[in-house]
């Protein structure tokens, strides 16, 4: 009660000396830091509900190319407000024995800058690498029980399809349109909106690609059927009688299906189709005769009212060829890349290096923006050598085994909404790495595959806890037996 009363007392105060907003805005913030601090879980579910925000939650920049964001000083805030707590002796640490393996990954990715160029880059590139673990380290220390995995897990569904439902309102405004931007990292391509996409005007013509407020239109595809799983498991473990309910959840499915739709992402498609084949492969989905039917009535009217832009970019097979220029361009890119990693096959070229496959790549039409081979394990092999893509490779792997391990148990000692919450985040997670073949994900941050990877690892820990508890339990009642 005291911090509140000193903190009230100071917000009081703060009027006599400053401007009224901005007298408002610390007061909110001093409170915030205050409720956070009392209990640090609420830090989390607010970065789990900010990180949709993406380019709206930019406040300023750190530096030149790294963005000061709310999520990332929600984290900071968190992670204090945990250690003070730690120290009080209110939390307790929770260690997972194979999360040194990320920590390897991040001395590899550091090696890799000795005697590196464009050490600018690659220092904000660990930066971001560092968040990225403070954030993965938050998420498995306050995930504590199954109750606050599946409220973060719902937090971050509800605000994220928030978040992709003003990528539908934004076709109707004609002010969040812009012209093709070049690059990514640079300030001038860190926008949302519907970019008016000229790669494949040869083919298709001019696109409007709808990002909503992610940096990228393919961004905003996969944070979209990311959540398809998680969304499916989450509406199994409701009432199936209850019709607000269903209702409430296909009204979620079918506002990120547009989402994704609008986006005009290739990659997104294909995402989605591998999503579908797991999600049946694990039971998230079953076809029945009425299912199909509606199904082939929507793909039906869909292919009746789709833009003719869309199923030639989209749906056409020429689209995903050599055909096609986006590919083109992206296969030479990553010969480049590959070019790089065979000049410095152990320890690469130096994680965050962008400009430096031009030398391997001289036919590059556009060499003031940074290029990125669109691949991110090739990315990760020519950075940081095969140091550091077997560093990536074990702590990913180690993942998805602990992650098939705590499933098993679930499904053994029959609690099948943890199972199915387990087959969610585990699809979203593999969604998430199977996007690595056509995107960046490792040195951008990426918080939204990141949250999920840190909810598989929190989700394994608690079946750990669970198994240890069962055969506690199993040896007190042999022991009273005897």
């Amino acid at each position: 009660m005291a911090p509140v009363l000193a903190m009230g007392a100071v917000a009081g105060m703060l009027p006599i000396f400053l401007k009224p907003m901005i007298a408002l805005g610390i007061s909110a913030g001093l409170m915030l830091a205050v409720i956070v601090f009392r209990n640090p879980r609420i830090g989390l579910l607010l970065i789990a509900a900010t990180i949709p925000l993406e380019t709206a939650g930019r406040i300023g920049n750190l530096t030149g190319n790294l963005p000061l964001t709310i999520p990332k000083l929600l984290t900071v805030l968190t992670l204090l407000a945990w250690l003070t707590n730690y120290a009080m002796g209110r939390l307790r640490y929770r260690r997972l024995q194979w999360m040194y393996l990320i920590f390897l990954f991040a001395v590899a990715a550091g090696i890799s800058l000795i005697g590196a160029s464009e050490l600018r880059n690659g220092m904000e590139a660990m930066l971001r690498l560092g968040t990225t673990i403070i954030f993965f380290f938050l998420i498995v220390q306050l995930l504590d029980s199954p109750k606050m995995l599946k409220t973060c897990l719902l937090v971050f569904v509800l605000f994220s399809t928030a978040a992709s439902s003003i990528a539908l309102i934004q076709r109707f405004m004609p002010q969040s349109r812009f012209e093709f931007r070049m690059g990514w990292e640079e300030q001038s391509a860190r926008r949302g909106g519907v970019e008016k996409d000229i790669i494949e005007r040869d083919m298709v013509g001019v696109v409007e690609r709808s990002s909503g407020i992610s940096m990228h239109s393919i961004q905003m595809a996969l944070n979209v059927v990311m959540l398809l799983a998680p969304v499916a498991a989450l509406a199994a473990a409701s009432n199936p009688h209850d019709v607000l309910r269903q209702g409430f959840w296909i009204a979620i499915v079918g506002i990120l299906l547009s989402a994704m739709v609008v986006s005009y992402a290739r990659t997104g498609f294909i995402l989605m189709l591998f999503t579908g084949m797991l999600m049946l492969r694990c039971g998230l989905l079953r076809i029945t005769s009425g299912k199909v039917i509606v199904m082939m009535l929507a793909i039906a009217i869909f292919c009746v009212a789709a833009p003719k832009k869309y199923t030639d970019r989209v749906l056409s097979f020429d689209s995903y060829t050599g055909k096609s220029r986006t590919i083109s361009t992206r296969l030479q890119v990553q010969r480049g890349a590959m070019g790089q990693f065979m000049d410095h096959p152990l320890t690469g070229v130096g994680y965050g290096k962008r400009y430096g496959i031009f030398a391997h790549y001289p036919t590059y039409s556009d060499k003031k923006h940074a290029v990125t081979p669109h691949n991110a394990y090739i990315q990760v092999l020519s950075q940081t050598g095969l140091l550091g893509l077997i560093m990536l490779g074990l702590f990913l792997w180690r993942l998805l085994l602990q992650m098939w391990r705590a499933v098993s148990f679930y499904r053994r000692i029959e609690q099948h909404q943890m199972v199915r919450i387990g087959y969610g985040l585990g699809i979203s997670v593999m969604v998430f790495l199977f996007a690595g073949l056509a995107m960046d994900l490792f040195d951008k941050g990426m918080p939204q595959g990141w949250l999920m990877i840190g909810m598989c690892a929190a989700y394994a820990y608690l079946a750990g806890q669970e198994a240890q508890k069962k055969r506690a339990e199993s040896v007190e009642t042999e022991t009273i037996t005897i």
